[in-house]
């Protein structure tokens, strides 16, 4: 019995990490992100291009939390920070709860 929980335990592990990856590369497709990547397990970051385009970090925020979820499985539980490309300096935080 545990043999078979411990199989259902690893598969559902990889199972979410492959959500995560889904996401990222989901992610770097929008227009003005240059990378994204988790860093953990309560943690997104967003690396925009041109942090000065005027963005609305609130919308990207909100769409990567609720696709993210709804399109790749990605439990909610998580900071999403976007970060300058040329200062290397956050922009803004989302709380994706």
């Amino acid at each position: 019995m545990k043999k078979y929980v411990l199989i259902i335990f690893l598969f559902l592990t990889n199972f979410s990490y492959a959500g995560q990856y889904e996401m990222e590369q989901a992610a770097k497709t929008i227009p003005g992100v240059a990378d994204a990547a988790f860093q953990g397990s309560s943690s997104f970051w967003v690396v925009m291009s041109n942090p000065n385009a005027g963005h609305d970090y609130d919308y990207y925020g909100s769409m990567l939390c609720n696709g993210g979820q709804q399109n790749f499985g990605v439990k909610k539980g998580y900071t999403i920070t976007f970060w300058n490309a040329y200062t290397k300096k956050p922009i803004k935080k989302f709380r994706c709860f």
